[in-house]
């Protein structure tokens, strides 16, 4: 019997093993979930607030992304103008002078475990010299792709609605620090702006198999980066919880 692709695998269990929908309201019941043992996988309806694209970005009327669906293709080109970190003490607006890890590139996260630590490979048609989708600079066709994508979503969804059984889970992981909870959108992050853009109270988000449910904070002296020596463990914490606890300067 031939071995199955990943894709045929997540569309076997979508539509065969139905996902147990969950409604979470506060950050300590996310947290909890990580914790969940059945083998029914999850369906989390989390409030468009508790959600974050890479770059410590929560999905609220500040998202680029959702500024863009509402302001237009020149909203996301400011954006992509204006916040062109050089290291990642820049990328999250850290007072970093001295400490190490502090000039790492923007892209790095310093709780992940790696084989090889590379730089995102670009998306769809477009290679890595073009750009990332969560920081400039980019090129005019990094935000040509990157707007008709939203676009496009969006009036799929205006018009079909979203079902994640068809259209696949926005996945990801947790991250908290003490009592904050976020959740870190992995893949999916088009498509949470564009249900948060539409008005949806409630994203339905799922974990990302492969990787970890919950990065916690109280554990940076294990993160990989800061047990390499590679970065100081105030640092790391420092970048997560510009997740938990807002992006300094929101809107940059």
């Amino acid at each position: 019997m031939p071995s199955l692709t990943w894709a045929a695998v997540s569309l076997f269990n979508r539509k065969y093993r139905p996902a147990r929908p969950v409604e979470v309201n506060d950050p300590q019941s996310l947290a909890e979930l990580s914790l969940w043992a059945d083998k029914v996988r999850l369906r989390i309806y989390l409030p468009p607030g508790m959600l974050q694209m890479q770059g410590a970005f929560a999905y609220d009327t500040q998202h680029p992304f959702v500024q863009a669906l509402s302001l237009g293709k020149g909203a996301l080109e400011a954006f992509y103008a204006r916040l062109r970190p050089r290291t990642l003490a820049d990328y999250y607006g850290v007072k970093a002078e001295g400490q190490a890890g502090a000039a790492l590139p923007p892209w790095e996260l310093p709780w992940y475990l790696r084989r090889a630590r590379i730089p995102p490979l670009g998306e769809g048609p477009l290679g890595p010299e073009h750009g990332v989708s969560f920081y400039g600079p980019v090129t005019a066709e990094k935000v040509r792709y990157e707007m008709g994508r939203l676009e496009r979503l969006a009036a799929s969804v205006t018009r079909n609605g979203y079902d994640p059984d068809a259209h696949g889970d926005i996945e990801g992981y947790i991250l908290r620090d003490g009592d904050q909870v976020r959740f870190f959108v992995r893949g999916g992050k088009h498509r949470a702006a564009v249900l948060t853009h539409l008005g949806h109270d409630r994203i339905p988000v799922s974990f990302r198999a492969g990787f970890p449910r919950m990065v916690d904070a109280a554990q940076a002296d294990l993160w990989p980066l800061v047990r390499s020596g590679e970065m100081d463990i105030a640092l790391a914490q420092s970048v997560l919880r510009a997740y938990t606890r807002d992006r300094p300067g929101r809107g940059n």
